[in-house]
C-alpha cells in the first residue's frame, strides 16, 4: 500500500511566522498516520527559486521540483497570512507557477492567520476560488480556535 503524500504550502513571507506554525500543525497531525508522509513547502525559503522565473516552464530545476511536488500531492494544506484583505503576493506567484489542470480532484484543506476574526473570511473569498479555479475539492468549512492565534509558537 503507498503513503498518502500530504504537502503543506506557507504562503508567509516572514520569520518568524504564525502561519508556518500553523501549517506545520497540520501537517503533524497528519504523520501521526503511518501511512502518511508530509512535507513542508515554506515560501521564506523558497523565494528565490519561486521568484526567479514567471512561468513553470522557465523555473529552475529545483523550482520544477516543487511545483511538481504541489501538482502530484494527494492532498494539499496551504497557508496564508492576511494582508490587506487577501493572501500574499508571494503565496499568489506560486500559485500561477502551478499548472492549471494538475490539481483536480485534490483535496485542499485552507488556512490563514490574521489580526482579527474578520481575517477568517479569507478563506472563503479569496483562498476558496483561486483553488476553485484549479478544480481540487476544498475541505469543508470548519473553524477551529482552540486556543488565541497569539499563543501558537513559532520557531
Amino acid at each position: 500500500m503507498s503513503k498518502l503524500n500530504v504537502v503543506g504550502i506557507s504562503g508567509s513571507p516572514s520569520r518568524p511566522s504564525r502561519t508556518t506554525a500553523l501549517v506545520s500543525a497540520v501537517l503533524d497531525a497528519t504523520r501521526d498516520h503511518e501511512a502518511v508522509t508530509a512535507q513542508l513547502i515554506d515560501l521564506t525559503d523558497s523565494a528565490p527559486t519561486i521568484f526567479a522565473a514567471s512561468s513553470y516552464d522557465r523555473l529552475s530545476p529545483e523550482g520544477r521540483e516543487m511545483i511538481d511536488d504541489i501538482e502530484k500531492a494527494d492532498l494539499l494544506v496551504v497557508g496564508t497570512p492576511v494582508y490587506r484583505g487577501s493572501y500574499t503576493g508571494a503565496f499568489k506567484h506560486l500559485s500561477d507557477l502551478v499548472r492549471y489542470d494538475r490539481l483536480r480532484g485534490t483535496p485542499v484543506i485552507l488556512t490563514a492567520t490574521g489580526g482579527s476574526q474578520m481575517h477568517g473570511l479569507v478563506t472563503e473569498h479569496q483562498l476558496r476560488p483561486l483553488f476553485g479555479f484549479f478544480g481540487p475539492y476544498p475541505c469543508r468549512r470548519r473553524s477551529m480556535r482552540p486556543k488565541p492565534i497569539s499563543r501558537i509558537t513559532c520557531s
